[in-house]
C-alpha cells in the first residue's frame, strides 16, 4: 500500500512538473511572438462578415448618441476598412470592436483625446508593462463562437420561452413526494412522471437556449478577465484602471450565478456526474441561466462600458505599434481655442496612409479650395490624404505628415459612390442625397471638413456647372472648410472670389506620360487629353480633328457639327 501511494505521488509530481513546463514554454513562445510583432504591420485579411462583427459595438452606441461619427459613405470613400486592417494588431474581440469604434468616433473634447494619447504614448515608452498586459490579452484571446457585443443587440432571444414554467416544474417532484405515504404505487408513478418530464424539458430547453448560454458564458468570462486585469494597471493609468475596478465590482455577481453551460457542455468523463442529473430533475441550471439573463439585462450598459475599458487597453497598444511601423508621422497640434486663426489646416509633407512611397505635399487651407487637373494626376489622393489625416488627428492622434496644425475639424466626404451605397438609385440621385447630408452636417458646432470629388458628375455639363457653383458657394458660407476637385475649369472662374485654386498636372512627351503628383498654385491650364490620344496611337485624323474642333470652339464659342 505504501509503495502504491509513493508511486501515485511520483506520478502526480511528474504531471505537475510537465504541466508547469508546458505552461512556461507556451508563455515564452507567446512572449516571443509579442516582441516580434511589435512595430510590424499586421497581416490581416478581413471580409464583410468580419466588419459586420467589428461594427456591432459602434452601431449600438451610435443609436442613442448625438456625437458626430463617421458615416458609411465617408468610411467607404476613404477606404477605412483597409486602414483598420493596417492598424489592427489587437489580441481580443473587445480590442477589435473598440478600435473600430474609435476610428469612427472622432473626439472634439481636448481632455478626453489627451487621455487617449497619453495611454498610447505610455505603451510605447514602457515596453515591460505593455508586454505584461499583452500577454494577458493574448492568453484571453479572441472569441470564435461570437462576440460579447451580441449584448448590444436585441437580447430577448436569450429568454426562456415560458419564464414561469420551469419554476413550476422544478417543484413537482417534491410536491408529489407526500403521495408516497398515502399510496405508494401512485406516488412512485407521479414522482417518476414528474422526473421524466423535467429531464425531457431540460434537454429540449437546453438546445433552444444554446446561443444565449454562449453569450452568458462569454459575458462571465469578460467579467472574470476584468478581475484579472484590475490590479495589473500602472500608476500612470490609474484613472482607467479605477474605472475597470468599479465595473468589475458591479458585474462580478454574474460569476456567482453558477455555470449554465454545463448541461450543454458536460464534462467528458467515464465517471457519472450525479449533480448533472439532479440539476436536470430540479431544473437548477435553468434557474441559474434565467437569473444570469436578468442580471445582464439590468446591467447591460455596464457591460458595454467594461467592453470599452478592456478594448481600449488592447486598441491603444495596437495604435502604439502602428505608430512604430511608420516612417513619416507626427502628433497633431489642434488649436482648440484659437477660433481667429486663419489657417484651418497647416501641414508639411502630408501623405496618404494607404499609399506606399506616397509623394508628400503641403496642406495650407485658409479658405475653400478648388482642385483641378487631369485624371490620375493626384487630385483624389490629395483630397483623401487631407480627410484621412484630419480624422486620424481626432481619433488616434497619429498624422501622416512631418508637421500638422489644425483647428477642430470633422471630416465628411462625397466622392466615388460605391454600388453598395446606391441601393438601386440612379447615380445622380444618390449623389444629391450624399451632398444633402453634408449640408445637414455642416450646421454643427464643430467645423466640418467637407471633401467633394467631382461635384454632380452624374448630370450634363451645363446643369452640372450651374448647380455645382451654387452648391459650393452655399457650402462655403456654412461652418465648413471645403475642398473640392473638378474637371470643370469654368468653376475656377465662377468661384474665384471665394475659392482658392490649386492644381495637379502631368507632362506628356512623344512616348510617355509622367506625373509628379505635386500640388501647384492656380488653376490647371494644360490640355493634354488630345495629346494623350496621340500617345496611345489613335489615328492622326482623330487627333487632328479634335485639335481643330477645340480651336474652332475657342474662336466662336460654338461647337461645329461633326460630319458636316
Amino acid at each position: 500500500m505504501g509503495d502504491f501511494i509513493v508511486a501515485v505521488c511520483i506520478i502526480a509530481v511528474f504531471f505537475i512538473i510537465d504541466y508547469s513546463y508546458r505552461g512556461q514554454n507556451n508563455k515564452k513562445k507567446l512572449m516571443t511572438q509579442i516582441k516580434a510583432s511589435w512595430g510590424q504591420e499586421p497581416e490581416n485579411e478581413y471580409d464583410q462578415r468580419d466588419f459586420k462583427g467589428f461594427s456591432q459595438l459602434f452601431r449600438f452606441l451610435n443609436q442613442s448618441s448625438s456625437q458626430l461619427v463617421v458615416d458609411d459613405i465617408t468610411w467607404n470613400d476613404l477606404e477605412l476598412d483597409r486602414l483598420y486592417s493596417k492598424i489592427n494588431s489587437t489580441h481580443t474581440s473587445m480590442g477589435d470592436e473598440t478600435l473600430y469604434y474609435l476610428l469612427r468616433t472622432p473626439l472634439f473634447n481636448k481632455s478626453v483625446l489627451n487621455k487617449r494619447l497619453k495611454m498610447i504614448e505610455f505603451w510605447d515608452k514602457h515596453p515591460e508593462e505593455r508586454e505584461r498586459l499583452q500577454l494577458l490579452l493574448a492568453r484571453y484571446g479572441k472569441s470564435e463562437s461570437g462576440r460579447v457585443s451580441t449584448l448590444t443587440g436585441d437580447i430577448d432571444f436569450m429568454d426562456l420561452k415560458n419564464k414561469w414554467l420551469h419554476k413550476v416544474l422544478s417543484f413537482l417532484p417534491i410536491l408529489f413526494l407526500p403521495t408516497l405515504l398515502i399510496d405508494l404505487g401512485l406516488g412512485v408513478f407521479l414522482v417518476g412522471i414528474s422526473i421524466g418530464a423535467n429531464v425531457l424539458y431540460h434537454e429540449k430547453t437546453a438546445k433552444h437556449i444554446q446561443a444565449g448560454i454562449e453569450t452568458i458564458v462569454q459575458a462571465a468570462s469578460v467579467v472574470s478577465f476584468a478581475g484579472t486585469l484590475q490590479d495589473k494597471g500602472p500608476s500612470e493609468l490609474q484613472e482607467h484602471f479605477d474605472s475597470l475596478r468599479d465595473m468589475y465590482a458591479k458585474l462580478s455577481p454574474l460569476a456567482r450565478k453558477g455555470s449554465p453551460a454545463r448541461f450543454i457542455f458536460p464534462p467528458q468523463s467515464d465517471v457519472p456526474d450525479y449533480s448533472i442529473f439532479i440539476k436536470s430533475v430540479f431544473l437548477i441550471d435553468l434557474w441559474s441561466y434565467q437569473g444570469a439573463v436578468e442580471f445582464v439585462r439590468v446591467h447591460r450598459e455596464d457591460f458595454i462600458k467594461l467592453i470599452l475599458l478592456i478594448g481600449e487597453l488592447d486598441a491603444s497598444i495596437s495604435i502604439a505599434s502602428y505608430r512604430r511601423s511608420l516612417e513619416n508621422w507626427c502628433l497633431p497640434e489642434i488649436l482648440w481655442a484659437d477660433k481667429d486663426n486663419i489657417h484651418m489646416v497647416m501641414a508639411e509633407e502630408a501623405t496618404h496612409p494607404l499609399i506606399r512611397e506616397c509623394t508628400p505635399n503641403p496642406v495650407i487651407l485658409t479658405k475653400p479650395l478648388l482642385l483641378t487637373g487631369s485624371n490620375a494626376s493626384g487630385k483624389s489622393t490629395y483630397l483623401k490624404s487631407v480627410a484621412l489625416n484630419t480624422l486620424l488627428a481626432h481619433t488616434i492622434g497619429t498624422v501622416h505628415a512631418k508637421a500638422w496644425t489644425s483647428v477642430p475639424l470633422f471630416p465628411i466626404t462625397s466622392m466615388a459612390l460605391k454600388d453598395s451605397i446606391l441601393n438601386g438609385e440612379s447615380y445622380f440621385v444618390a449623389e444629391i442625397k450624399s451632398l444633402k447630408r453634408i449640408f445637414q452636417t455642416a450646421n454643427q458646432a464643430v467645423k466640418c471638413l467637407c471633401v467633394i470629388d467631382e461635384v454632380l458628375r452624374g448630370t450634363n455639363t451645363i446643369e452640372r456647372i450651374a448647380a455645382s457653383s451654387q452648391l459650393l458657394l452655399a457650402l462655403s458660407r456654412l461652418n465648413a472648410c471645403v475642398l473640392a476637385a473638378t474637371h470643370d475649369v469654368e468653376l475656377t472662374h465662377i468661384l474665384k472670389d471665394v475659392f482658392e485654386n490649386k492644381h495637379f498636372e502631368e507632362t506628356i512627351t512623344n512616348d510617355e506620360i509622367q506625373f509628379d503628383y505635386r500640388i501647384k498654385e492656380g488653376r490647371a491650364v494644360s490640355r493634354n487629353a488630345i495629346k494623350l490620344l496621340k500617345l496611345m496611337a489613335f489615328e492622326d485624323t482623330i487627333v487632328r480633328g479634335a485639335d481643330e474642333a477645340v480651336s474652332a470652339f475657342e474662336q466662336t464659342k460654338i461647337w461645329e457639327t461633326c460630319g458636316s
